[in-house]
């Protein structure tokens, strides 16, 4: 099954928690991802080590994040990469 994201529920550092289409909320946490980058000052995926930019996340029309650099992270990446949250009811 391919993954995409529906919503953007959370922003929290360089954690983004988002629902998938199989309806699980997951979060995923870039950080490392991130830090790898900017230790070879990439400078795009770099940049979103910079937590005001890294909010301006967005969602394509394939479920994707994205950044107006360019930068934008498979979605089924992104699950597989993710923790699933526990819900509180």
């Amino acid at each position: 099954m391919l993954h995409y994201i529906k919503n953007v529920i959370q922003i929290c550092d360089h954690a983004v928690t988002c629902e998938f289409n199989t309806g699980e909320i997951r979060t995923v946490d870039l950080k490392e991802v991130i830090e790898k980058y900017q230790r070879i000052n990439d400078g795009l995926i770099s940049k979103l080590s910079d937590p005001n930019y890294f909010k301006t996340i967005k969602l394509d029309s394939y479920g994707a994040l994205t950044w107006d650099n360019g930068v934008d992270f498979d979605p089924d990446n992104l699950y597989r990469m993710s923790q699933k949250e526990i819900s509180t009811h």
